[in-house]
């Protein structure tokens, strides 16, 4: 399947966003009817520990997933030494 570059421009012809084209195992593009924005203050969300996910229709909100972090045995094995240190000299 080929797909054509979408653009996203807003009312002054600036272009907001491109998808670019796209050839071989893709999905079809939806419809577009209506597009609708946002603005977040800055320092709304922590895009280290959160991700947004979708924005909910009626109350124009953005709706969060929380990004796992998976830990390699060694970076547990120092998260669990420094825990063993703080404990040892009473912080904890």
């Amino acid at each position: 399947m080929e797909v054509g570059n979408r653009i996203v421009y807003d009312q002054d012809g600036e272009i907001v966003s491109q998808t670019g084209e796209m050839k071989g195992d893709v999905l079809p593009r939806k419809d577009i009817t209506e597009l609708h924005f946002i603005d977040l203050p800055y320092g709304s969300i922590n895009y280290s520990t959160h991700r947004i996910v979708s924005i909910a229709v009626v109350t124009r909100q953005p709706i969060l997933e929380e990004i796992q972090v998976i830990l390699t045995p060694e970076q547990q094995q120092i998260i669990d030494l420094e825990n063993q240190l703080l404990l040892s000299s009473g912080v904890i």
